[in-house]
């Protein structure tokens, strides 16, 4: 076992520690018309399509040895197609069921990894920093606010909120001590929350955000939500790349760097004097990462990655 993964004293649901992530099998429950951007909206002009597809075609082509780069890429090309201040990627994981998480502030959901293109602040990355926690317990007196309700309570379909869409009554949630804290203060002046189910237990979170400066239109919603529902495999990719199963923490730097290298052509040797470790021990990390990702070889790991 790596050092940074202790093991939680917490109670976690261990039916979510055998399944692996996979893509949900009803279509239904990827639905545009469960979203918040309704079918019954004028679709996105062909100069527009052509964005989505130019911005599908270029993650097809990212190479599965830099997978740890995909998200600071991708992040990338939503801030200059939508004007954006920040863009955040979030792993979500269902790791409490039943009674357990109908007593948890959560419902049982989790952050497993996550991603800023622009950190936030020092002092707010503390306060927030127990989401991040193997046991994930909140803080006292943290409060958690009505947009991450109402998105806990979507969970399981394919969803595109604005802030003031209506999904939440906005008026009451601009007067909370959550939106002062975590919009307010931080200059936020509208987000757009995506979130895509791999299926049951995990959730590929992302958040669009903006500061000081006007609001995302509706067109803009139903293009990054549209650039969103069609990559299903890069959801799932950047799970794997980060490590996250059910209830499980992020892989170590070292081990996703790792895990990089056994996507490519290179030997385990080379591997070794790639990363300046002995060929004992990469050998034995090599194993840990086979175990993690439950299968018995870089064949089968490949396989996992390509979704097969």
């Amino acid at each position: 076992m790596d050092k940074s993964e202790k093991r939680c004293p917490c109670p976690i649901d261990k039916r979510s520690l055998s399944r692996n992530i996979r893509p949900v099998t009803d279509s239904s429950k990827l639905s545009p018309r469960r979203t918040s951007i309704r079918s019954r909206e004028t679709p996105l002009p062909i100069r527009q399509m052509a964005t989505v597809y130019r911005i599908w075609d270029q993650l097809d082509q990212f190479p599965a040895g830099e997978q740890d780069e995909a998200p600071k890429q991708f992040a990338l090309l939503l801030q200059k197609e939508l004007k954006a201040d920040n863009v955040k990627w979030m792993a979500d994981v269902r790791v409490l069921h039943g009674a357990k998480a109908k007593k948890d502030p959560l419902l049982g959901w989790r952050l497993r990894a996550g991603y800023d293109l622009v950190p936030d602040p020092a002092e707010y990355q503390k306060h927030v920093a127990w989401l991040y926690q193997p046991c994930n317990l909140p803080e006292p007196g943290f409060q958690i606010g009505l947009a991450t309700h109402a998105m806990i309570a979507g969970a399981g379909k394919f969803r595109v909120h604005r802030m003031r869409d209506g999904w939440i009554p906005f008026r009451e949630f601009s007067r909370s001590e959550h939106y002062r804290v975590h919009y307010k203060e931080l200059g936020l002046t509208d987000r757009i929350w995506i979130s895509f189910p791999l299926n049951a237990d995990t959730e590929s979170i992302f958040l669009i955000d903006r500061s000081r400066r006007a609001r995302f239109t509706a067109r803009e919603a139903l293009l990054v939500g549209t650039i969103l529902r069609g990559i299903q495999g890069f959801h799932r990719r950047l799970f794997l790349s980060r490590g996250v199963r059910m209830g499980g923490k992020e892989l170590s730097p070292m081990l996703r760097l790792l895990v990089q290298k056994l996507l490519t052509g290179l030997s385990e040797k080379e591997i070794a004097g790639a990363m300046n470790q002995s060929p004992a021990t990469t050998h034995k990390n090599i194993g840990m990462v086979y175990e993690r990702f439950g299968v018995n070889g870089r064949a089968a790991l490949m396989a996992l990655w390509m979704g097969s």
